[in-house]
């Protein structure tokens, strides 16, 4: 009896670093209630914090996944750079020439008093230049990371037993060409937008330059709302880039109440984490590291799973049924037609 109590207080020790760390992690899905339940907003906070641990777990995976990214980030702290001088003001240059060649004089020797002051500049090496190349690599492992993650958080949306490394292996062996090409496609789109975004607001002075940067805004938010079904359905169906750009699309209009809730949510935490940053900065760049990543994502993935089972998948199977009890009456064979997609799990 002392040692079955032994062996319950260790487990209680253990539970959580166990369970983070265990690569078969906990297997528990949910129950048939559990599963009938709606995936509406009150029932978010119930799978997220059922779900808390793994969550946290697929927010280091995306910041370990995307290791280039700490390349730029070291290139940014100027600690690979060179410290020198330089003349402040942009007046040095003639006036030293104009002393150089005609002598000084009361005046001059005032105006380079006020001219001729040194700033210290911080200027670039050939190191920086490396570390900024490395940091390109996040091209081969932003679509990686990003099927792996929307794997594991369709199938706890699904209500499946979440075993978390053995389903990001699973995910990223089948996937890994088409979710690399898709990364690289898509993390274009989104420096071209946010580029784009700061281009017309920097110069929103014009009612053109405005009337472009609510353009963008828009873009933006479309194009974030396509972003939570782009993954879904590279794991979900044997689609090819082309048909899951539309398909993400169509169901950024389709679904769009409920990812206009997922993306008000996503606006929220980027918000709260900006107040963060000015009121508390070392929490403000922490939190990110350890869950507000996840967090964002599975607002995506919660409010968009629903919509594609409702629209591509249920329908699918019904037919499916209702095609399979019509060619058992047949009694000739026609030839098999291509199915619409193969459901990948």
């Amino acid at each position: 009896m002392a040692e079955l109590k032994k062996d319950r207080n260790n487990k209680k020790k253990r539970h959580f670093l166990y369970e983070f760390f265990n690569p078969k992690g906990s297997g528990k899905g949910l129950s048939k209630e559990e599963a009938r339940q709606p995936r509406n907003f009150v029932n978010f906070f119930k799978f997220y914090s059922r779900n808390f641990n793994t969550m946290f777990a697929l927010n280091v995976f995306a910041f370990l996944g995307n290791f280039p990214i700490l390349f730029g980030l070291y290139a940014l702290t100027q600690n690979l750079n060179v410290n020198t001088t330089a003349p402040a003001s942009s007046m040095f240059g003639p006036l030293y020439g104009a002393m150089t060649a005609g002598g000084a004089n009361p005046i001059s020797a005032a105006l380079f008093g006020v001219h001729g002051a040194q700033a210290r500049i911080s200027l670039p090496t050939t190191a920086t230049y490396v570390f900024f190349g490395l940091t390109a690599l996040v091209f081969l492992t932003f679509g990686i990371v990003n099927l792996a993650t929307a794997y594991v958080m369709r199938n706890i949306v699904k209500g499946d037993p979440s075993m978390l490394f053995s389903d990001i292996k699973y995910s990223i062996k089948r996937n890994w060409k088409q979710g690399m090409l898709l990364g690289i496609i898509d993390l274009l789109f989104i420096l071209v937008i946010a580029y784009d975004l700061f281009f017309f607001y920097a110069g929103s002075v014009s009612a053109v330059m405005g009337f472009m940067l609510g353009v963008m805004v828009i873009v933006a938010m479309i194009y974030t709302m396509m972003r939570y079904y782009m993954y879904i359905m590279l794991v979900t169906f044997d689609l090819s880039i082309y048909k899951i750009l539309k398909n993400s699309f169509i169901f950024a209009i389709l679904g769009f109440r409920r990812n206009i809730v997922a993306f008000l949510g996503a606006v929220a935490v980027a918000l709260f984490d900006y107040w963060l940053l000015i009121t508390v900065f070392p929490v403000g760049i922490i939190l990110p590291t350890l869950i507000l990543v996840s967090l964002v994502g599975f607002m995506g993935i919660y409010a968009a799973y629903p919509k594609v089972k409702e629209v591509m998948i249920d329908p699918y199977y019904v037919s499916d049924n209702v095609g399979a009890k019509k060619r058992g009456e047949e009694e000739d064979e026609a030839p098999e037609e291509e199915p619409i997609f193969r459901d990948r799990g």
